[in-house]
């Protein structure tokens, strides 16, 4: 009897260990998370919900979405996944109040923080906006909607005063806003957001500023390569 119960332990050992190796699995093939057994799913569980969104197939995304944030309630991927399902099933005040809470967690989820920057460039909040675009900019600056965000905001009327005001708040990035600043903006929209910045405190790099001006002083824009001084 005691042999029996042994191996029927052993046997649910095994079962357990080859679930918890799948979970993970599905990590690098996502392919594997429908696979996964309810029970034993973490890894999967965020696959499963993006899945069901992508698809269209508002219902299930919802039920994962609220299984994910059930399971791991701090991540902020895991709220914004759920307001978006919210947002999917047609409940656009359950899809506010979830995205708020995702919103004041994870500033590196850069998902959360391009939506977040296009509400609020639809609505009009520059220093809303420019907070969210700063936050792409000081987390990865290559993402594919850093530079269609900035140019948009600095295209509207106050949005380069806006802008200056994180980008004199760090010295991360500002570098590499500087070095990509011909290609984001009129140069005189450039100069702007470069004098209110300073007149923020900011310290950019001067060798940053040179190669700046260098570039609009080939393309004959001398006025605007004249403000880009080093100070």
């Amino acid at each position: 009897m005691m042999r029996w119960i042994v191996r029927v332990m052993l046997a649910a050992i095994a079962v357990i260990a080859v679930c918890a190796q799948l979970d993970r699995a599905s990590y690098l093939k996502p392919q594997l998370s429908v696979v996964v057994p309810k029970p034993f799913r973490s890894f999967a569980q965020p696959t499963l919900a993006l899945i069901a969104l992508a698809g269209g197939d508002t219902a299930s995304a919802e039920i994962e979405a609220r299984r994910l944030v059930r399971r791991r309630p701090m991540p902020a991927e895991h709220l914004f996944t759920l307001a978006m399902a919210d947002l999917r099933s047609g409940r656009p005040a359950a899809f506010a109040a979830t995205f708020r809470a995702a919103s004041t967690r994870g500033w590196r989820y850069a998902p959360l923080q391009v939506t977040a920057a296009q509400a609020a460039l639809a609505s009009g909040d520059l220093a809303g906006a420019a907070n969210r675009i700063a936050a792409l900019w000081a987390e990865n600056p290559t993402h594919p909607s850093s530079v269609p965000l900035t140019r948009q905001l600095l295209a509207m009327k106050g949005g380069p005063e806006a802008f200056a005001i994180p980008l004199a708040n760090t010295h991360v990035w500002s570098s590499n806003f500087v070095r990509r600043a011909a290609s984001l903006a009129p140069p005189a929209n450039t100069v702007k957001t470069v004098a209110a910045a300073r007149r923020a405190g900011a310290d950019f790099d001067c060798r940053a500023l040179k190669v700046l001006a260098s570039a609009y002083a080939k393309r004959g824009e001398q006025v605007a390569s004249s403000e880009l001084t080093c100070k």
